[in-house]
């Protein structure tokens, strides 16, 4: 039995061995929100750091929708806010001066709808964020707004000349106006194709709250620094 065991230990530490030794990922939750580490060893002298804050829609959103697309109403879409910093190392034997500062590669929003479709490079696709500063749980059908001024609107287009990938948009609006700030939830409306007299246009909704997702993001930003990184790369190597 001894020398099964053994053969069968040597088969396991030599399946994890290169995934050990690769890349360093750690996830810190805050609540229904997470932050996902991603640090990437120096290769060819560059190392990286990625930080994901993650939520995932809640299944309220799907309440009262009159969607017919059933590949976006199986499946629950994620915001994500991504820092990536990047680092360069001298390569072995090189001057330690050569070395450059860490350096902020992006801040972004982006959101995983799940569904991989593609839309053609003369379609273009709309995006529509409503920030609501309450919502009535109790509704079946729609939100109840309140306060003064209860909702904040901003809307994009995407696509100019390009394919877009549905799967992952970008939602450039949420990093150029701060409108989750202060918000409770928000609603994001993708609309495709736009500006397509001869196509039905199709609509997803999604909807996020966003209390434990602020805390995830503020984590990242306050983590994704060029010290976090260093830290990495000494320990690291």
């Amino acid at each position: 039995m001894k020398p099964i065991i053994a053969l069968v230990c040597g088969c396991v530490i030599s399946s994890v061995a290169p995934w050990s030794a690769a890349d360093e990922v750690k996830s810190v939750a805050f609540g229904a929100a997470s932050v996902v580490y991603d640090y990437q060893p120096a290769r060819e002298g560059v190392a990286t750091l990625s930080l994901n804050a993650v939520i995932s829609e809640t299944n309220d959103s799907l309440r009262g929708l009159k969607n017919t697309d059933r590949r976006r109403l199986g499946k629950l879409g994620q915001l994500i806010y991504q820092c990536k910093l990047l680092l360069y190392k001298p390569q072995d034997g090189g001057d330690d001066s050569t070395a450059k500062a860490p350096m902020l590669i992006s801040r972004n929003y982006s959101l995983y709808t799940g569904v991989d479709l593609r839309l053609a490079a003369g379609e273009r696709l709309g995006i529509r964020v409503r920030a609501l500063q309450a919502v009535d749980s109790a509704s079946l059908f729609a939100p109840t707004l309140g306060g003064d001024d209860p909702q904040q609107e901003v809307w994009q287009g995407v696509g100019d000349g390009a394919a877009i990938d549905l799967l992952q948009v970008s939602v450039d609006a949420l990093l150029e106006n701060d409108i989750i700030a202060s918000a409770d939830n928000i609603d994001i409306l993708l609309r495709f194709p736009i500006f397509q007299v001869e196509r039905p246009v199709q609509q997803w909704s999604y909807n996020f709250n966003l209390g434990d997702f602020r805390k995830a993001v503020a984590h990242a930003d306050d983590n994704c620094t060029p010290a976090r990184l260093a830290g990495l790369t000494e320990d690291g190597g």
